[in-house]
């Protein structure tokens, strides 16, 4: 099955200084690390709004875009919506390896933050700017390597899990970065044999495998490419799509420790902490 998007970003639901003034304010609270109690505006009623703000706010943000995160549109909506999935940036600044010691996982004061064990898939080659639609099968062919990674979720925007997949989508997808593990040998085929665990100050919060990704890795990488070439931004060699979370959204807040744990591959741990600003 080909992956197909309709974002319409020509025809945004809000007016155009509505949505200016959304990312704007996305892109202040990110820079000063200061949280947001309330989305900043109308909230976006369709995808292609909420993709018009972080397009918006993305163009504005001081790093370049080192890859995006898919993350699942909760099924009840998927028919509103018009998606299965969503993407958001991954910035170059973000993203780190989850070799040698332990980790820090930045999350604004004020504001939302999360892990989520993820696989990160490295992309083969530039996708070219004029193809929209990919079939999971024409994605695979992107695919140069599958690594185990940990997606550090949240951003300034409190209430976003609770406001939904708009609101994510629109502040920057809701992504505060990545961390990049252990190649993982047999590429797709290594990973689905692969289960993750993670847990937080010592407790398991989440079981899981890549059963929980609709239709696999490379499916997640459909969506990546056909909606990033939609944003104006086809998919770059070397660049990462980490392509959803196996075991949930896990909360976390400052000063709680995180281990997430794939079979047989080393642990990756460490300690959320407060998010400086931007160049301070």
């Amino acid at each position: 099955m080909t992956v197909t998007h309709p974002i319409g970003l020509s025809a945004p639901t809000l007016a155009d200084p509505v949505i200016a003034e959304a990312a704007a304010r996305f892109v202040d609270a990110r820079r000063s690390a200061t949280g947001l109690a309330d989305f900043p505006g109308p909230l976006p009623a369709d995808l292609a709004t909420a993709y018009a703000i972080q397009a918006t706010a993305t163009a504005a943000w001081p790093d370049e875009v080192a890859g995006w995160k898919v993350a699942r549109v909760p099924p009840a909506l998927e028919e509103t919506l018009g998606a299965m999935r969503y993407i958001g940036p991954i910035f170059a600044g973000t993203v780190v390896t989850g070799a040698g010691g332990p980790l820090t996982f930045p999350v604004i004061p004020g504001g939302f933050g999360a892990v989520e064990a993820e696989f990160a898939v490295r992309i083969a080659a530039d996708a070219p700017a004029d193809k929209l639609d990919y079939s999971p099968a024409e994605a695979a062919a992107f695919i140069a390597a599958v690594h185990a990674a940990i997606e550090v979720a949240g951003g300034p925007l409190a209430p976003v899990n609770t406001l939904g997949p708009t609101a994510s989508t629109a502040v920057f997808g809701n992504n505060n970065g990545l961390i990049v593990g252990e190649e993982i040998v047999g590429g797709v085929e290594g990973s689905d044999a692969l289960r993750a665990e993670v847990l937080i100050d010592g407790q398991s919060v989440g079981v899981g495998s890549s059963a929980k990704l609709p239709g696999g890795i490379a499916a997640a990488v459909a969506v990546a490419l056909s909606v990033a070439v939609r944003l104006g931004r086809p998919l770059k060699a070397g660049q990462w799509i980490s392509t959803g979370a196996l075991t949930g959204v896990h909360a976390i807040a400052i000063g709680q420790q995180a281990r997430i744990a794939f079979t047989g591959l080393e642990p990756m741990s460490g300690t959320a902490v407060a998010a400086g600003a931007v160049g301070a």
